[in-house]
């Protein structure tokens, strides 16, 4: 029996693609190299950037060149894809109606966690894009799910955010895992009863903090959660 294979739409960007190869590879439960999950990766960080787009629809629309992708790791041979930036899932519907195959959906599996863990009724904090925030695109899904309860990051804090994502893990430059921590902490203070990491950038310096706090949810750590329980559910 053919074992089913996951296609990762790449290069959004480039180095949290990486991060959730790994993330997959080692919540895998194998024993040998053959108990791995196959996987079709396309890495095009060609795609225009999407908070770009959102803020500002002048820019290059980046749709056509992701289900261009997503196509493409299709007749590859991927089985099941999933797409390692939050920002995307702004153009998730488009990205599902180019394909046959099903398309994970990190915002959707971030909200079924934090019902699970936190309940319906707990304040969640949003680190994300100025895309992501300004569409309302992750609030829409907690409201979906009856958590209408959602704080997003103030203008400093949100710029400190932004500069992470653009000046240092985008550009491959330093960056002080404290400075993530500290505008969570900033969110938690303000009422939040757990504060989600909704940026793939900002997984990557997630993962990377020591002690990483209970109240603290990163997405594509969830994520990759998924791709590992929806491959082992076809076995």
């Amino acid at each position: 029996m053919r074992k089913p294979i996951l296609g990762i739409l790449g290069g959004l960007g480039p180095l949290a693609t990486t991060y959730l190869m790994q993330f997959v590879i080692l919540k895998t439960p194998a024993r040998t190299d053959q108990d791995n999950i196959p996987m079709i990766v396309l890495n095009d960080p060609q795609i225009p950037d999407r908070t770009a787009y959102i803020l500002d629809h002048s820019k290059p629309c980046p749709l056509p060149e992701m289900t261009m992708v997503a196509r493409r790791l299709e007749e590859s041979g991927a089985d099941y894809l999933a797409i390692p930036c939050n920002t995307a899932h702004y153009f998730y519907d488009g990205i599902v109606d180019a394909v046959s195959i099903p398309v994970l959906n990190i915002m959707t599996e971030t909200v079924n966690r934090l019902v699970e863990c936190a309940g319906k009724d707990a304040t969640i904090g949003i680190m994300a894009t100025e895309g992501t925030v300004a569409s309302g695109v992750f609030q829409d899904y907690f409201a979906a799910a009856g958590m209408r309860r959602t704080i997003t990051p103030t203008k400093e804090e949100q710029a400190c955010l932004t500069s992470l994502i653009y000046d240092c893990v985008k550009a491959n430059k330093p960056y002080d895992p404290a400075d993530l921590l500290h505008v969570a902490e900033g969110m938690r203070s303000r009422g939040c009863d757990a504060v989600i990491v909704g940026c793939t950038e900002l997984s990557v310096i997630y993962a990377g903090l020591g002690q990483k706090p209970e109240w603290l949810y990163d997405s594509l750590d969830i994520l990759a959660d998924r791709c590992v329980d929806y491959y082992l559910e076809r076995q």
